[in-house]
């Protein structure tokens, strides 16, 4: 319940945000109430990049040192200690091995399937945001081209009222609605660039974090099989 109040506070922080940034910038206001939605989209895009970053920050750890320090532990048959470890460690990949662990006296196939089932609650939480992130990449171009539409719209309107009445269309005339076509857009694709560089960097290191777990897993079950069978 704590984190969908979060998750509306900090929508209702980026739309706010968005308002006054159009309504302080003479520039922006240029541009259009269309600027409003592309505004929100990016204040809000960079907010998740900012929660992506610090959620790898915090399961950033060095895993052959990890694993030498379990399989220390487990060779020793201090089955408590390298529970303790991963209790300690506290990151998905150290929870999925804590899995396997706590089996140790069952057979193969409980052992990998502990370890699976932890791993299937593990994923979601590694691509949380993700979907989010992605959906945005793709809404942003759309925004810059309506407000390209509507500076287009507004540019046919006055050439048409100004006809009707037989005035001639200056430059002046249509400046807002050129500024309008081609802020929208800019601001769009300014914004696109690094959601989605950031977005391909997320996407390699949730593959590079469920490599390593997958890698993991297998030494650990051959390691756990091997010494059940010298004794």
């Amino acid at each position: 319940m704590r984190e969908r109040w979060l998750r509306l506070a900090v929508l209702c922080a980026c739309l706010a945000s968005s308002v006054i940034l159009y309504l302080q910038n003479p520039l922006l206001r240029r541009g259009g109430w269309a600027l409003v939605p592309v505004l929100f989209c990016s204040l809000f895009g960079f907010t998740v990049v900012f929660a992506k970053i610090r959620q790898f920050a915090a399961i950033r750890m060095d895993v052959p040192t990890f694993m030498r320090q379990l399989f220390e532990k487990l060779e020793r048959q201090r089955l408590k200690e390298a529970i303790d470890l991963c209790e300690e460690t506290d990151v998905p990949l150290s929870r999925v091995l804590r899995a396997g662990i706590i089996k140790y006296d069952y057979g193969k196939e409980e052992i990998k399937e502990s370890m699976d089932n932890a791993l299937r609650y593990e994923e979601p939480a590694l691509g949380q945001y993700m979907a989010l992130l992605s959906t945005l990449l793709d809404i942003l171009p759309l925004l810059g081209f309506v407000g390209t539409l509507l500076g287009v719209s507004d540019i046919f309107h006055i050439f048409e009222t100004k006809e009707a009445v037989s005035l001639a269309v200056g430059l002046g005339d249509v400046s807002g609605g050129v500024w309008q076509m081609v802020l929208a857009p800019l601001l769009a694709l300014t914004v696109l660039i690094p959601l989605y560089v950031a977005f391909r960097f997320f996407s390699t290191q949730v593959r590079i974090i469920e490599e390593d777990i997958d890698i993991s897993c297998r030494e650990l079950l051959s390691f756990l099989l091997e010494r059940r069978m010298q004794s």
